[in-house]
């Protein structure tokens, strides 16, 4: 039944209009790239692999916003789940099981654009070679892994939110917060660590410890700029960052259980 629920979740996600809009929006900016690196003609590798790293970070976003938060939320609203957990599904197995078909969606979308990526990268390279530069495409494949675990976090907080938010619509601005948060709040610690000259409000500086130790640091996740200037990422950081994104999910996945355990379904 777990394979059953993993699956569906896949398949439902696939038939989702917004993937392939998201996707269709994917592919052009992957051609204006191309485009763009033909106007620019100076650091090309650079301009090239930022460009594609973001379009992959912004499209998965999507993904996770406008069809990863809509699927369990229609499960409820169309009472749907009762047909699982009536056939003896425990509620921690189906949610594990949501969460896990999600993750397989985000998996599929992410290599597509990984493979999108690749291949415009390749071709500007082959057109623009004089101005390309050193990008390394071993770390362009692993910075679009990095990019999957921050989705797998943000899919793990949008489930933990959806379990406490009376409408989708306050889960979809939740999980756009806790984005926002955890993409800014390292620089903004550090921004205020160093201007101790400045007087600060000792409420904001608790706030944004707060902020930058209870949500995740997707900052951790960003190799744009590693891969786009070829500088070396060791396979100690790397590891780090993965344990620290399968610690952190698996810590907000138990809350979330948790909640959909005690969560009076009507």
């Amino acid at each position: 039944m777990l394979q059953a629920i993993i699956k569906v979740t896949f398949l439902e996600g696939l038939r989702n209009k917004a993937v392939y809009g998201i996707s269709l929006m994917a592919g052009l900016m992957m051609a204006f790239t191309v485009v763009l690196s033909g106007m620019i003609l100076r650091d090309v590798g650079k301009v090239a692999t930022d460009f594609t790293l973001s379009t992959a970070t912004f499209a998965s976003l999507l993904v996770v916003l406008f069809v990863g938060i809509t699927i369990l939320a229609r499960d409820l609203e169309r009472k749907t789940i009762y047909l699982a957990l009536s056939r003896s599904v425990p509620r921690s197995r189906y949610l594990i099981a949501r969460f896990l078909g999600l993750g397989l969606l985000q998996a599929f979308v992410i290599f597509l654009l990984l493979v999108a990526s690749l291949v415009t990268l390749l071709l500007v390279k082959n057109m623009y070679a004089s101005y390309f530069g050193t990008v390394s495409l071993g770390l362009v494949a692993l910075a679009h892994l990095f990019v999957l675990v921050q989705m797998l976090l943000l899919t793990a907080l949008s489930i933990l939110f959806s379990m406490v938010a009376s409408s989708p619509f306050v889960t979809f601005m939740l999980t756009t917060l806790a984005w926002l948060i955890g993409s800014s709040t390292q620089e903004v610690k550090m921004l205020i660590e160093s201007a101790e000259p400045v007087r600060v409000s000792p409420v904001v500086k608790v706030l944004v410890t707060l902020a930058y130790y209870l949500f995740p640091n997707f900052t951790l996740f960003d190799l744009k700029a590693t891969a786009a200037h070829g500088l070396s990422f060791s396979a100690g950081n790397a590891v780090f960052v993965l344990l620290y994104g399968l610690g952190y999910g698996v810590v907000v996945m138990s809350f979330a259980v948790l909640l959909f355990k005690r969560k009076e379904l009507t």
